[in-house]
This record gives C-alpha cells, structure tokens and sequence, in this order.
C-alpha cells in the first residue's frame, strides 16, 4: 500500500492536553455510612434487621453526607425495626406496588425493594406463630395473595413451605393457601419446588396445570436437551470418519426433533450445535452440505444471534475467495436492506463482498456507515483501512477524522453542577473504595439516568446545555472517577455504552482514558525487545491493569501468567511473584517471545496461542485455516473467546499507536498483523 501524505498527527499532544484530574472527594462520614450500609443489604439478604444497625443511619441522618437521598428509607427503616405485633406490621409493612424481580436503576429503590422482601419474609414467620387451629383474617388473605407473585417466584421458599406444612392439619384454611399460591403458579407459569409441592393441597387445576407444562420440570428438559445433543455429536463424528452422507443425516435429524421439542430446547444452544455440525462438513471439504446447514441453522436463530447466523451464509464463500458467490448471498437474502440493524462484523463482510465484486462507491459508503454506528469496534478500525487504501492521496489525519472527532468533549466547571451528581459521584467513589461493584453499577445506572435539569442548578444555564454536551459532561467526568481508582473495566464499559447510544463522539480527549499507559514505562523496559505497545494492548485485555488479577483457571497478574508457563523461564519463580507488575511483564514477555518466534511474527497465531494454547494453534493450521487472507483467518478460529481475543488487541494496539504518535494506516492490513523484533523498540 503506498503511503499517505502528511503522516505525522501530531495525537500524543493533543490527546494529553489540559487534562483536569478528578478532585471530587468522598468525607470520612461518607466512607462509614457506606461500609455500614453494605452491612445492613448483607442482613436483609438474609432476612435480618438489627435496631443497632438502624440506629447507626438515624444518627448519620444529623450529620453532612452524600446518602441524603436514602433519608425516606431510612425513615421506613426506623419503623420496621420498631415492629411489635399484627397491627404495628400491617401499619408499616404494607405491600408495595411493584412488579416481581423488578429493575432498579438507583440504590434507594434496591434498599427499598429488600425492605419489601424483609416484610414478607416477617408475614410468614408471623402466620407461623399463630395456632394452627385459628382462621386467617381477611387481611392475613388479602396480604398473603398480594406476596404469592413473590412467593412462586423463587422468594422465602424454605417459609413457604414451613407455613404450608404448619397449616396442614387445618383442612379449610390449608385450601386457602394453596389456592391463592396455586393461582400464582399457574398465572407465572411456574413450577413449584418438591418441598412446596409436597405440602400443598393438591386440586384439579393444579394436576392439569402440571401435566400441561412438562417442560417446567428440569429433568424433563435436559432429557431433550441430551437426545438433541447427541445427534448433533454424532454427526461431527461422522463427519470426523469421513461419513459425510450419515453426519447430513445425523444433523438433519436433530433439527427435526428441534422442530417438534422447541419448548425444551434452549434455541441458542440448538443454533450453536447446528452450526457446529456445519463447521465439521465444510472442514472436510463438504461445502455444499455445510451451506445447506448453515441456512437451517439461520432459520433457527434467535434475534440475538441472528447477524452471526446470516454471516455463516458468507462464509464458506469468503474462505473459498469466491467473492461473486458472497455477493449471490447478500442479494439473495436482500441483506443490504436490512444493512442498519445487522452487528459491524456482518456489515463489514457485506461491504467487503461488494468492494470485491467491483461497487467501490457502494462500499465505500458502507464503510463510513460501520465507522460511524460502531467507531470502537475491531471492524471500525478494519474499514478505516479499508477507505484510507481506497484514498490514497488523503492525509492520515484525513482519513482519521472520519473516524475520531477533532472536537474535545464538553467540559465545565464543578461550580455549576448540582449537588445530586456530586453526591452520586462521591457515592460511586465510595463502592469504588469498598470493592462493592453491585452498588456501585447501580450507582453508575442512577447517575446515567440523570436528566439535564438534574445534573445542573442554574435554570437559565441549562438552557443552554444542548443534550449531548450534558451526557459529555457526566461521561467525562464519570470515567475521570474511574480512571483515578484504576476502575479501568468500568471506565471501558461507561464509554462504550455511551458511543453505542450517541451520546458521546470517539475524541482525542478520552481516548487515554480508554486506553491507559499504566504501567507504560516499566513494560518497556521489561519487554525483551518486543513492541511495548503489543504488550500493553495484551494487557489492556488480560487484566485491564490489575496486577492481582486471577482468573477462574489460575492465571496471575498483569500478563495472566500461568505459574507453569512462568516457571518454564524462571524454575525458582513463585507464585506469589506473578503480583509484581516487573516480574509478572518480564516472564510473560518471555513467553510471549517465543510465540512470536514459533509462529514466524503471525500476530494472529501468537495471541490466538496465548489465550488458547500452543497445540490447538498447530492443530487449527492442518485442519482449518484453509485462506491465507488474516482477517479469514480470525474469522476461522474455532473459539468464540479466542476470535474476539485477537480482535480486541488489535484494536486495541491501534488506539495504542494512535497515543504513540505513530502513523496506523500507512501499513498494509497484512502487514499489520506481523511482528517484527527488529523493528520492536
């Protein structure tokens, strides 16, 4: 690819300028209430409410804090704690009117929904203490059918039960439990659990109900589940013995028994095996029958997975390089009409297909479209490329700004904000500090959900706030927050959910943020000559910077050691060294070193080797990767994981390079997924 003119950007600058460290602190009072308040949502998980506890938010009521806002719980606190008899409970816990496994969007309504459930869970201990042989009262009734939505939900099931058990002896008042929890059952479809089920009166309605929903039952469900899985099995292994017609056969009997046991099948995990048994055929050169299937598999498909369905109807074809037949595809599945609502990963292979077949302006549009809708993503940066080979007498920075707003985002001074964002603000920081990321996501949703009106104090400066400018204004200073307390995973999710709603443009300003140099200077001079910014974008998705990272196998620290990988190039290495940043760079460098020079520089096979190991690389080479093309190549590994693995960091070493100052478009896209370790510095 010839080079573009002008390929110095300059970005590094202005990237780093004026850049306004987050100063919004949290006081001491602050802290404690919100270490206590973790406390008390423990107890009421567990049905306990203890006055001291209450007492201690009481107190802190008088005092200056960022929780003013849980005032009204608090008070409601107060008088549940106070509870004494019948009357006291049906004066203060009165049943909210609130939909069953509600969405909460702010603390207050999660503290106040575990109040709710703290009350019924009280309701049934109550009826428990009452004599057997006594009638329920009207409100007993009343207050009973309002809580069964609850109840058949999964809530307080062990009381549930005890109560049932409790009143068994009473004929008539046992009946009317169990109709009003029957009605419930029936109305959620829900099955009840075998201790409940046991003990309750068991009617007609109940029988039918039953015996109509045989897929409620697990056991009935998985039996399904296992007869589909085994064809599906059965058909990748005769596939794998060279018995194609049979592996057809196997697979187009296991669609068959979907069709006529949909309700027991999880649709996804029949879309994946269908998939999978497409995949097999077409490694063992059966392209006709694996296009055959993968159409099947995208009639089953749900919305989800829908856009990955249709991009296997491509596939074979983009492997085989038969580019027209891609474009036979896109036409006859009418897919440029539905081009907005698929994902960037098929809009991408749709725009290539008809770059290929001769539509230069058609695909160029298109392209601009991915960068537009999806400017973080992987296939963003992959079409960027694409226009800046299609624009060659463009400058880099041209090119760049279809991608990458030159505008910084709206930034404004504290002084104007109002008191309940910087309270949520102090409140996330707090979560941030007790390592509490339940309340801190709801948190996060409640300082999202804030209105303009709410964010700013002054009346006649809110009018001229426009709607993206305020968002600008929270997002920025929310990742600010986060990147101060190395909440980095956070600070990535809050700035992609924001491009992906259009409130925020991809800029110069926030994208160090996104992407940190953390740990920048100590990985150059650990990187045994490999590109530091290879490292740190492998980094930036192992452990997002978090030195004590361990994952669900055992792997360790910034790099996501294995401490046997570790110990191949350091034996007297111990676990608890993989923690120092240093140690844990300088060993995984290493390693990854000798990816590097096992694979020739394959950018690709290095980190798809990374993440899934050495030998399934050498296995996917003899029996998969059947283009030399890199971006088929990626689009053949076998792994979910693995496949956005390595999109990831490539994207990632792009916005990295883009912080270094270093050019990102005048190398070729093949090029570009080689290392070389004399050109590493």
């Amino acid at each position: 690819m010839a080079a573009l003119a002008n390929p110095n950007l300059n970005f590094a600058s202005i990237a780093m300028a004026d850049d306004i460290p987050f100063k919004l602190n949290y006081s001491p009072v602050d802290y404690e209430y919100g270490k206590e308040l973790v406390n008390l949502y423990n107890d009421l998980s567990k049905n306990e409410l203890r006055k001291s506890s209450v007492d201690k938010f009481v107190n802190w009521k008088s005092k200056k804090n960022s929780f003013s806002h849980l005032d009204p719980v608090v008070d409601r606190m107060e008088l549940i704690s106070k509870i004494k008899d019948q009357d006291s409970f049906y004066n203060n816990c009165t049943i909210q009117p609130r939909a069953v496994n509600e969405f909460t969007e702010s603390l207050a309504h999660r503290m106040d929904i575990s109040l709710d459930k703290y009350c019924r869970y009280l309701f049934l201990k109550n009826l428990e203490k009452l004599s057997s042989n006594m009638n329920l009262s009207t409100r007993d009734l009343n207050y009973l059918k309002d809580a069964s939505a609850f109840f058949v939900t999964g809530e307080n099931q062990t009381e549930v039960s005890s109560l049932l058990k409790h009143f068994k002896a009473n004929k008539t008042e046992h009946e009317k439990i169990s109709d009003l929890l029957i009605a419930k059952y029936i109305e959620f479809k829900a099955r009840p659990t075998s201790a409940i089920l046991v003990n309750l009166h068991v009617s007609i309605l109940l029988n039918k109900f039953l015996a109509n929903n045989l897929h409620l039952d697990s056991n009935t469900g998985s039996i399904f589940q296992e007869e589909f899985s085994r064809l599906i099995k059965d058909s990748q292994e005769q596939s794998d013995k060279g018995d194609y017609v049979a592996a057809k056969q196997s697979v187009m009997s296991a669609l068959t028994f979907y069709s006529k046991n949909k309700k027991f099948i999880e649709v996804k995990k029949a879309w994946v095996g269908v998939t999978l048994a497409a995949k097999a055929l077409f490694y063992k050169g059966k392209d006709s029958d694996a296009i055959d299937i993968f159409a099947q598999a995208r009639s089953i498909a749900s919305k989800e997975d829908f856009s990955e369905a249709t991009f296997y109807l491509l596939w074979p074809h983009l492997i085989n390089k038969d580019y027209k037949a891609m474009k036979a595809v896109i036409e006859k599945n009418n897919l440029e009409k539905s081009f907005d609502n698929f994902d960037s990963k098929l809009q991408y292979w749709i725009s290539f297909a008809i770059l290929k077949t001769g539509d230069t302006k058609k695909a160029t549009t298109y392209f601009q479209k991915i960068i537009n809708s999806s400017p973080y993503s992987f296939y963003s940066i992959i079409s960027l490329k694409e226009m800046a080979n299609l624009n060659k007498g463009m400058s880099e920075q041209d090119i760049l700004a279809k991608l990458i707003s030159k505008d910084s985002p709206a930034e404004y001074k504290m002084d104007v904000a109002s008191d309940t964002i910087k309270d949520s603000l102090r409140r996330l920081a707090v979560w941030n500090s007790l390592g509490n990321e339940r309340f801190a996501t709801l948190e996060l949703r409640y300082i999202q959900g804030l209105d303009k009106n709410d964010v700013f104090t002054d009346k006649e400066f809110v009018k001229t706030v426009t709607n993206n400018s305020y968002k600008e204004f929270v997002v920025l200073n929310l990742v600010r927050l986060l990147h101060s307390q190395e909440k980095f995973v956070t600070s990535f999710k809050v700035f992609q959910d924001s491009l992906g709603e259009n409130s925020l443009s991809l800029n110069y300003r926030l994208i160090k943020y996104i992407f940190p140099v953390t740990y920048l200077g100590m990985i150059e001079k650990n990187s045994n000559n490999l590109d530091p910014l290879v490292v740190i974008s492998l980094i930036r998705q192992e452990s997002a910077f978090n030195p004590l990272a361990t994952s669900r196998v055992g792997a360790k620290g910034l790099m996501q050691l294995m401490p046997a990988t570790a110990k191949r190039f350091n034996r007297k290495m111990k676990v608890k060294h993989l923690a120092d940043p240093a140690t844990n760079v300088s060993l995984g460098t290493k390693y990854l070193k000798q990816l590097f020079t096992r694979f020739d520089g394959n950018l690709i096979y290095t980190l798809a080797s990374y993440n899934a190991g050495e030998n399934r690389i050498d296995r996917w080479k003899k029996e998969i990767f059947r283009n030399d093309d890199p971006l088929a190549t990626i689009e053949s590994i076998p792994f979910e994981e693995t496949r956005n693995y390595v999109k990831l960091i490539y994207r990632n070493k792009f916005f990295y390079s883009l912080l270094s100052n270093r050019s990102v478009l005048t190398t070729s896209l093949d090029e570009s997924f080689k290392v070389s370790f004399t050109d590493a510095k």
